[in-house]
Formats: structure tokens, sequence, C-alpha cells
């Protein structure tokens, strides 16, 4: 048997998961490629389009991080009272599952929507849930 290929993830595919969410928008950020919900950025790749980074809370970061590091790397930015501010985790697209990504996709969306977004998309998850459309 031959080992399974894997693709790399790209944009396209962090794309399809991302406007499939409640409200978002597509956007630049130094003309790269990012995704917003409420006016503000959830994920988005970087420079060359082998690493992206997903607004996620830094609980999740931390342990991603911690089981994956060679997939996952915490951002900070300089700022704040305590001279540097979380921004998100960094992910290696070509190491990172396309599941792996849909889930830290979903999760920086929800760490970035607003209250009524997420009870709007817990409910129709839960209405495609009972009906089946899942399946």
């Amino acid at each position: 048997m031959f080992p399974r290929l894997r693709l790399m993830i790209g944009i396209e595919d962090i794309r399809q998961c991302a406007m499939v969410l409640p409200e978002v928008e597509e956007a630049t950020h130094f003309r790269l490629p990012s995704f917003k919900v409420a006016g503000k950025p959830f994920a988005g790749v970087e420079k060359g389009e082998t690493t992206a980074i997903v607004s996620v809370t830094q609980a999740d970061a931390q342990t991603a991080v911690t089981e994956e590091p060679e997939i996952y790397e915490e951002v900070w930015r300089a700022g704040g009272p305590h001279g540097r501010i979380f921004v998100g985790l960094r992910v290696v697209l070509a190491k990172v599952t396309a599941e792996r990504m849909r889930e830290l996709v979903v999760l920086a969306w929800r760490n970035k929507a607003l209250k009524r977004l997420m009870i709007a998309s817990d409910e129709v998850s839960e209405f495609s849930r009972l009906s089946g459309a899942d399946a």
C-alpha cells in the first residue's frame, strides 16, 4: 500500500469553511484574504499562503500548541498593559487536516461573532441534526 497523499489546505478550503457561517464577509489584510464577522477578523492566510492565523481563544491555542507544536504556534503582538496582546493561533497548512482546519475556523468565528449569531447558528445546527439533514 502507498501512503495517502495529503494535499495542503489552501485559501479556497478556508474560504469554503468561513463563508457558510452567518454574516461572514471576505476582506483583505495586508493584501491577503481574510474573513470577518461583525467587523472583526477571525481567520486569514499569511504571506506565502503556507500558514493561516485563526482567532481562537488563548486557552484553545495553548491546548493546540501543547498537543501538536509542529503544526501550531501562538501569535502575539506588541502592546497592551503587559507589553503584548494575544492575536491567535498560527496553523501550518501543509500539516493540518481539513477537518481540524474546519474546526478551528468555526472556533475562531464563535470567538469573534456576536452572541445572537452564535445562538442562531446553534439553532440551525440543532435543527439540521434533528431533521437528519447532516446525514
